[in-house]
C-alpha cells in the first residue's frame, strides 16, 4: 500500500493536531492559607516532614533543610526559622505590591570554618519574576546568615535548603 504526498500531509497534520491536543494540563503548585508551623521535630523522623531534616511553614512559603552535615540540629532549626521569617515578610511586601510570583529555589553551600555561607550552587524556577522573587528573598538573606565559627581542622560543614513561595490563595466573594 503506497500512499500520496497529500494523504502523508493530511497525516501528518493530524498526528500534530492530536499530539497537541492531547499534552497534560500543567500543573500548579498552590501554598494553602495555613497558620505559621516552627517547624518540623528533627526526633520525628524524616518520614513525617517529607523527607526533610526540618520544614518551617508560614503562610506565603515552606522552607525545607533538604540535608545538612556539621550542623548542630538545633542552629539548622534555627537558619531555617529565620529564614522562613524573612521570607514570609519579604513575600508580604512583594505581594502588597502585586510583584510576588509562584517560584521555588535551592540553595546547596559551604559553611565556612569562620561561619559565612559560601560555594553557593543555586536552582531558581524559571522566569524573571520568579528568579528576582528569589535573590531579594532567599538568596539574599542567606547570603547573610551567619553559623557559630568552629576550630581550624574541623569537618566541613554544608547545608541544602529549598524554598517555594508564592501570593495568597484568591478566594471568590463569599455566599450570603
Amino acid at each position: 500500500m503506497t500512499f500520496s504526498p497529500i494523504d502523508l500531509r493530511v497525516f501528518g497534520s493530524g498526528l500534530v493536531v492530536f499530539l497537541a491536543s492531547s499534552g497534560c494540563a500543567s500543573a500548579r503548585d498552590v501554598i494553602p492559607e495555613t497558620h505559621d508551623v516552627r517547624g518540623v521535630s528533627v526526633e520525628r523522623g524524616a518520614a513525617d516532614s517529607g523527607g526533610y531534616e526540618y520544614v518551617a511553614k508560614r503562610p506565603l512559603c515552606v522552607l525545607g533543610l533538604a540535608e545538612s552535615r556539621g550542623i548542630d540540629r538545633d542552629v539548622a532549626a534555627r537558619v531555617i526559622d529565620g529564614l522562613a521569617d524573612s521570607l514570609q515578610s519579604c513575600a508580604e511586601n512583594l505581594s502588597s505590591d502585586g510583584k510576588l510570583v509562584e517560584g521555588a529555589a535551592r540553595i546547596a553551600a559551604e559553611v565556612s570554618p569562620g561561619g559565612t555561607p559560601g560555594g553557593l550552587a543555586l536552582k531558581v524556577s524559571p522566569g524573571a519574576a520568579a528568579t528576582a522573587n528569589a535573590l531579594l528573598c532567599f538568596i539574599a538573606p542567606f547570603k547573610l546568615t551567619s553559623f557559630p565559627s568552629t576550630a581550624p581542622g574541623a569537618l566541613p560543614r554544608g547545608l541544602a535548603v529549598e524554598a517555594k513561595w508564592g501570593p495568597p490563595e484568591r478566594r471568590g466573594p463569599r455566599a450570603p
